[in-house]
């Protein structure tokens, strides 16, 4: 607990472990299904994963694309980037905004941008504002990027020091890093390695097959759709139940489809996607034409499928409602954005980062408390100086009106006194803006310490945070904490502020909350 912090019974700390946060009330007695991704879901993966990927991504750097040799030396730092970040291909650049799409932190490489050309670069004119969809930026959505990200502004930062080495632009450089990491998990150098020893990659998770049980037993039925394919698919679940050997229970058991291969987020928008079924023995493929007669009578030939799309997949769940569908994902995108929006079905985020969230959030209460005072303060100072520039603005009318009378023109002593007093709160006001600025890059350097707070930017909702209140009706730290409630739980939403809501909570109210300075001037009150 900080210094800052006021001390607190543990009882009523938050456990960011193992809730579940609800944004959109789930009445679990109205779904019927329950679906899971593997990578970053059901699986979660540790810093030697990571590792493989950024070793191998950087060892095809050198010996395809011919980048300098000094690049295989490269060291990577697992905590640097975070997810909700934006990678600028074009500009060498990694930005963080908030929810209206401001960008408030800018890097290249690794040194921030100063505040001058961070503005004129994401802000410049109404004409050129980016919507950061286009393809020129790419959303850190999931855990897989940062990988990219790291090896991306290690070599922005090689080529600015050394531009005769590497004169590939920042967008080929970064289309080099996806195709080396992509050509990682296809040609074996991450892939064999987790099958020769999956404990030495994957966290084990002793809470997941009680889960999948658990919402078995209780009559849902539960289904896999995965990008990954069959052979990494099976060695990956198969550790998970906790088969460290030869397979004693079978993981295809916990689930009523299994879709490998699925492509999302195009499984989830194509519905022409054609459909192979899996023999888990050797991995062999067979079409299928859709779903060929009876569901029951089809499954019973096998559960495993590659491909397909999610037309196939309800047709076999025997549902023809999203509604009853709920989804378990990593991938902001592919998981959690298509599924909600374009189908309607309920949808539960993973987020890994969340526990070490919850925890600073309470540790450094204080500072928070702290800064929402000083907050507070500017407010109540803003509307101190407001009301001095209109009581200044009728003494001058006045004054104006009685030099035109034949009266005095010298401004009187009261609009002197008030001007002073105006200038006075405005210096006043610009070191509070500092002492505010300062406090604020502190609290967030609590949380990490280049980022900050994963859901918020500056004192704003981060864009992370938006997409996640949008579409996650859910969202916790692992998958399995959904075993933690009874299957028949009702997820239930807090109750959302708007500023007026914050504002009277914060005791601010305009001209209620002070005297109108200069009231005694003729200014109503």
């Amino acid at each position: 607990m900080s210094a800052g912090s006021p001390p607190r019974d543990d009882k009523y700390l938050l456990d960011g472990e193992t809730e579940v946060f609800c944004n959109r009330e789930i009445n679990m007695q109205q779904i019927r299904a329950i679906g899971f991704d593997m990578d970053y879901t059901l699986a979660q993966y540790n810093l030697a994963f990571e590792l493989l990927a950024y070793d191998g991504a950087k060892q095809k750097l050198v010996d395809t694309f011919r980048y300098p040799e000094a690049v295989a030396s490269f060291e990577y730092d697992s905590t640097y980037f975070r997810r909700g970040l934006v990678i600028d291909k074009e500009r060498g650049n990694v930005i963080k905004m908030d929810r209206h799409k401001y960008v408030r932190q800018a890097y290249h490489g690794f040194s921030p941008l100063p505040s001058a050309v961070r503005k004129s670069l994401y802000m410049a004119s109404s004409e050129n504002i980016p919507l950061y969809t286009e393809s020129t930026f790419v959303n850190i959505d999931t855990l897989f990027l940062l990988v990219d990200a790291y090896l991306f502004a290690q070599l922005v930062e090689y080529k600015d020091r050394h531009p005769s080495e590497i004169k590939h632009s920042y967008a080929a450089i970064y289309s080099h890093i996806r195709q080396c990491v992509d050509l990682c998990h296809r040609d074996g150098v991450i892939k064999d390695r987790v099958a020769e020893d999956p404990g030495a990659y994957i966290v084990p998770d002793p809470g997941m097959v009680t889960m999948l049980e658990q919402y078995r037993g209780s009559g849902r039925k539960t289904f896999l759709v995965t990008n990954s394919l069959w052979e990494y698919t099976d060695v990956v679940m198969n550790f998970l139940v906790g088969n460290k050997g030869p397979r004693n229970q079978d993981w295809l058991d916990l689930f009523e489809v299994v879709i490998v291969g699925s492509r999302k987020p195009a499984f989830l928008e194509d519905r022409s996607a054609y459909m192979m079924r899996v023999a888990p023995a050797d991995g062999s493929l067979r079409n299928v034409d859709g779903v060929e007669g009876p569901v029951d009578a089809f499954l019973a030939q096998g559960k495993v499928f590659q491909g397909g799309n999610w037309k196939h997949l309800l047709e076999m769940l025997k549902l023809t409602s999203g509604d009853n569908v709920l989804y378990v994902g990593d991938h902001m995108y592919s998981d959690i954005l298509r599924s909600k929006r374009s189908l309607g079905w309920r949808t539960c985020l993973v987020i890994p980062e969340l526990a070490g969230e919850v925890a600073a959030l309470q540790q450094y209460a204080g500072l928070d408390a702290g800064l929402q005072e000083l907050r507070r303060r500017r407010l109540v100072m803003d509307e101190e100086m407001d009301s001095l520039y209109k009581s200044i603005q009728v003494l001058r009318r006045e004054e104006k009106q009685g030099a035109q009378g034949g009266a005095r023109t010298e401004p009187s002593t009261e609009l002197k006194k008030l001007s002073r007093q105006l200038q006075e709160l405005e210096e006043a006001g610009e070191r509070l803006d500092d002492t505010i600025k300062a406090g604020c890059s502190d609290y967030h350097h609590k949380f990490h310490r280049v980022w900050g707070k994963l859901f918020e930017s500056g004192f704003q909702e981060s864009r992370f945070a938006k997409q996640v209140s949008t579409y996650a009706c859910v969202y916790t730290k692992k998958a399995s904490n959904l075993g933690m409630v009874s299957p028949e739980r009702w997820f239930r939403t807090v109750r959302d502020s708007m500023p007026h809501d914050v504002y009277l909570a914060l005791g601010l109210g305009g001209a209620s909350q002070t005297e109108m300075v200069g009231a005694d001037a003729g200014e109503p009150r």
